[in-house]
Formats: structure tokens, sequence, C-alpha cells
């Protein structure tokens, strides 16, 4: 990727739960952070609602609603750029048709960080719903073979998405199912060692040493076998949670895991 303005060509753009006013946002920011956030401003950015760490929601006037992510550790920015420029160059320009992930609006730098704006998705995610809510009473009935669409556009331009979990995964209030959280995007095929940064999350991997198509739908089949009721899984999902289990305890008998190993698998 080029310079840290490689992405400031604006396409244009089209929630979540407010977590803190931004009043509130100024009265408990350290300095760095107030500086950031006058840089948002000074960008056009106000209405500013932090959602977590690195991540606001703010209203802009070419855009409207948008998700700010920045970063400032080396690792953060890789990943932030690695995602900026997968959605940079995969942005939904056609507004009759449903976004399945978010569309790239900016990328700027200010005071040490990189700064990604995409169009802000409304809706809970997964992991919120699973939290508060029973999952097969509450689910619409086309979440699944929407977030299915999703996964296999992704597949068709030659990435996997790297990090499907409930948290990255946002059901829009018509049922639609969108994913998040592009950092860890990869080109299928590509062998990890190589990797600058590595990042996924241990419970939903594989664990395999080249991406793989397979490595998002044993994510979502890890997903799906924790939120539903045996007899409701795909049978798809079965058959591949199975052989890969079946692969594992093969492999664990040929050569068998340390205990350090096991920890850092479980």
């Amino acid at each position: 990727m080029g310079s840290d303005n490689a992405f400031s060509n604006s396409l244009s753009c089209p929630s979540r739960r407010a977590q803190t006013s931004e009043e509130d946002i100024f009265s408990k920011t350290n300095l760095n952070d107030e500086k950031l956030l006058q840089a948002f401003k000074a960008h056009g950015y106000t209405n500013l609602t932090r959602l977590s760490q690195r991540v606001f929601k703010a209203q802009h006037p070419s855009w409207g609603l948008v998700t700010i992510k920045y970063a400032q550790e080396l690792k953060h920015r890789h990943f932030l750029k690695q995602e900026a420029e997968f959605l940079y160059s995969n942005t939904n320009t056609d507004s009759n048709k449903k976004d399945t992930w978010p569309n790239y609006c900016d990328y700027f730098s200010s005071h040490q960080n990189d700064c990604l704006v995409l169009s802000h998705l409304s809706g809970n995610t997964l992991l919120e719903i699973q939290n508060r809510s029973n999952i097969n009473a509450d689910m619409p009935s086309q979440w699944l073979s929407t977030l299915e669409s999703a996964i296999n556009r992704i597949h068709v331009l030659g990435y996997i998405h790297g990090d499907i979990k409930p948290s990255n995964i946002v059901l829009s209030p018509q049922g639609q199912a969108q994913l998040i959280d592009f950092g860890s995007i990869t080109k299928i095929g590509t062998e990890r060692s190589v990797l600058r940064f590595d990042s996924y999350t241990p419970r939903y991997s594989r664990h395999q040493s080249v991406t793989n198509k397979l490595d998002d739908w044993f994510a979502l089949a890890v997903i799906l076998e924790e939120q539903l009721d045996e007899t409701d899984l795909p049978s798809r999902y079965q058959v591949l949670l199975k052989q890969h289990r079946q692969a594992r305890y093969s492999a664990s008998r040929v050569f068998p895991f340390n205990k350090s190993t096991i920890d850092l698998k479980s």
C-alpha cells in the first residue's frame, strides 16, 4: 500500500448503540486522545460517540452516519491498512444493492494515528444478540443465507475474511447478515509463515499453515454449533466439523500434543 493518504479519494457512502456521549468523551480522554478528537472535528466529523477502545461513531456532512476506526501501534495500523485496502477496492457504489460489509469512505493520518472511515452499519452483532436472547427464537430466518452469500462474495474475490466470529457479524434491522472487521483479510493460498502479522481467533480457527476457503466455513460451523441445537445444524457444517476433528485426532495420535500446545489451541 502507498502513503497514509492512499485512500483519501472519497467514495460515496450511504447502527450501533451509543456508548459514551461526546461531552463524556472529552472529559475522560487524555491529551493525545483529545487532539485526535479535535482532528476528527477538523475533518468534518461531529456527534462523536465511542463504540469501543479504538472505534467511534460520527456524523459527516457528505457520508452521513459513519464509523471511525483508528490505530497507533504498528500491528494495529497494519491491520487497519489491510482492511482499508480491501474495502477501498470492493466498496458497493450501487445504491440499489444491499451492503454485505461497510463501504470505504476515507483514510487519513493524524497525531500518529491512522484513521479509517467507513459507512456505519445499523443493527446488532450476533454476539450482542446471543448474550441477551434465545437465538433460535429471535433470529430472522434469512440471516444464515445472507451471511453465506457475504462469505462467498469474499471468496469469489480471492480472499478469506480470516476472523469470522459472532462479534464480527452484524444483523441489520431487516434481518440481513453483514460482515465487519476486515483486518485479517488474506488472499486464498497464502502461507501464514510469510505474513508480517497474523491475526485470528483460536476458538474459530482451523490452525492451518495455508489460508483456505474452509477457514471461514469452519469458523461459521463452530458459531452455528454454539448457537443451534444439534438437530438444527445444517448437515454440511456437521460434516465439516466431523472431518476437522477426525483429522486433528489422527494427527494427535501420530504427533501427540504436549501440554503447552494444548493450552495454546484450546
